[in-house]
């Protein structure tokens, strides 16, 4: 951890909420290292059940380790107070859709599903081996005892974030489909993100002056073009031949253009107002000769709802789905009994 990330952090912890439980944790941290006996402190309770500050503290260890060489004590307390503040309604979360999934399950669904968890968190005790350079397990619980952590600890937290998922999973139902007059009243709420502003499609025959080319080449070369123009020669075989632009190679040929896009505020107001279909007089631009040719042209519109119809079902139901883990979670929240001096916010 750099100073820059130190530095971070202890801005956060001096976030709201944080200060009453910084007294809390001062007077055990006066002296020495403090972490075991801090983390053996109650922090809350959930209908009955205690939460250590260790639950929530365990996944930092490295990061604690490092901070407390770096801060000043007193900082450090505040930074260590204000990770609980922030994370202790997910912790809770968590533990609440647990507590709710083994309270529906008949004690041989209980030992399948422990079972179940086992297995997966061999894949967690491998990657924990490559990442703390542990060959054995006895070296891995030895590694993480260094990190005032252990391996029942990591896997009460693993099984506990898999089985939050693993219920939320099955008990939130798919939200129903939007309804098409829910799809119309979206659409007209939200006209101005389907407004296209005014744009054209155009050729361009462009003849620049520079270190190789004097202006007055230049004027020669574009009335050139223009003559052959005059004569019936196709925009397109005009260009390739006498052009510079970057679209030479293409007959000279923009696609859709929206008003406002382009630097040259001259040439923008020619493409705006000349006619469609009508050779533009030379005119001269900051550096160069031009001729332009409007093919086509859009007033200011919208996308018609038939062809965002699709898009705007795909947000609402995605909102929704996003929604509705939240929604049950909160009514976990609401029915719990909660202690804790932490300001539990939303």
């Amino acid at each position: 951890m750099d100073d820059s990330q130190v530095e971070q952090r202890l801005a956060e912890a001096t976030k709201e909420g944080a200060a009453s439980a910084v007294q809390l944790a001062s007077d055990t941290a006066e002296s020495g290292d403090d972490t075991q006996v801090f983390n053996a402190r109650v922090i809350a309770t959930v209908n009955g059940a205690p939460i250590f500050a260790g639950d929530v503290l365990d996944r930092y260890g490295d990061y604690l380790r490092t901070a407390r060489t770096k801060l000043p004590p007193e900082d450090y307390i505040k930074l260590r107070e204000a990770i609980i503040q922030r994370d202790l309604r997910g912790h809770i979360e968590r533990r609440l859709l647990v507590e709710r999934m083994r309270s529906g399950m008949k004690p041989d669904q209980a030992k399948q599903f422990e079972q179940y968890i086992d297995k997966l968190f061999e894949t967690e005790v491998a990657n924990l081996k490559g990442t703390l350079k542990a060959l054995t397990r006895t070296e891995l619980e030895l590694a993480l005892k260094e990190r005032d952590s252990s391996l029942a600890t990591v896997r009460e937290a693993f099984a506990t974030n898999r089985m939050a998922m693993e219920y939320l999973a099955t008990k939130i139902e798919r939200p129903p489909a939007p309804t098409r007059p829910e799809l119309v009243a979206y659409y007209q709420e939200h006209l101005d993100d389907y407004a296209i502003p005014p744009r054209v499609k155009w050729q361009q025959i462009q003849v620049s002056w520079d270190g190789r080319t004097t202006r007055n080449e230049a004027r020669a070369k574009i009335v050139q073009a223009q003559q052959e123009l005059q004569k019936g020669v196709p925009f397109e075989a005009v260009a390739k031949k006498f052009s510079d632009g970057p679209t030479a190679t293409e007959g000279g040929h923009w696609d859709w253009t929206q008003n406002g896009s382009l630097a040259e505020t001259k040439l923008e107001e020619q493409l705006f107002s000349q006619p469609v279909g009508k050779v533009s007089d030379v005119w001269e631009g900051k550096n160069a000769f031009h001729l332009i040719r409007v093919v086509d042209r859009q007033t200011e519109s919208r996308q018609p709802f038939a062809e965002v119809q699709d898009a705007i079902e795909e947000k609402l139901t995605n909102d929704r789905q996003k929604n509705l883990p939240q929604d049950f979670v909160k009514k976990l929240f609401d029915e719990a009994i909660i202690e804790t001096p932490y300001k539990l916010e939303e």
